[in-house]
């Protein structure tokens, strides 16, 4: 399985990941249908960085009610069927760690698949290393 690792006080607040994710996902540039979102809180000098975290819980993949998420048993991720989604925002209210983002224009979820292994989100970040990917086997 694999996983990407969130270092927010490396983090430029350049907003490279978001676009490149979403890029990968929709082939043009815009940080709404991002699935890594940089918060800046300007005033205290604090990035956020929230992005699905491949947690144990699993939270929205519970909060389905119709089963259009999964966990990909090679990867880890959440898988999402948009046909099966009725819309109902129950992952994304279910998600703690605020990595569940919200698309108003489909009506959909934005979830992290970490690219099908290769996150679009780690490359532009390799100087910084704010993010960084492990797969299982690196990590043992």
């Amino acid at each position: 399985m694999g996983k990407i690792s969130i270092k927010t006080d490396v983090c430029s607040g350049c907003l490279a990941c978001e676009l490149s994710c979403s890029m990968r996902h929709f082939g043009y540039f815009d940080p709404q249908k991002s699935r890594i979102r940089i918060h800046h809180d300007e005033e205290h000098s604090i990035i956020e960085i929230h992005q699905c975290v491949q947690c144990e819980e699993r939270s929205c993949v519970h909060a389905c009610p119709v089963d259009a998420l999964s966990v990909d048993p090679v990867l880890g991720c959440i898988r999402f069927n948009a046909d099966l989604c009725i819309g109902c925002k129950k992952c994304y209210q279910a998600c703690k760690y605020h990595g569940v983002m919200w698309d108003d224009e489909t009506n959909q979820p934005l979830i992290c698949d970490l690219c099908d292994g290769d996150p679009e989100c780690v490359k532009p970040c390799k100087l910084h290393g704010a993010l960084t990917y492990s797969k299982k086997e690196d990590a043992v």
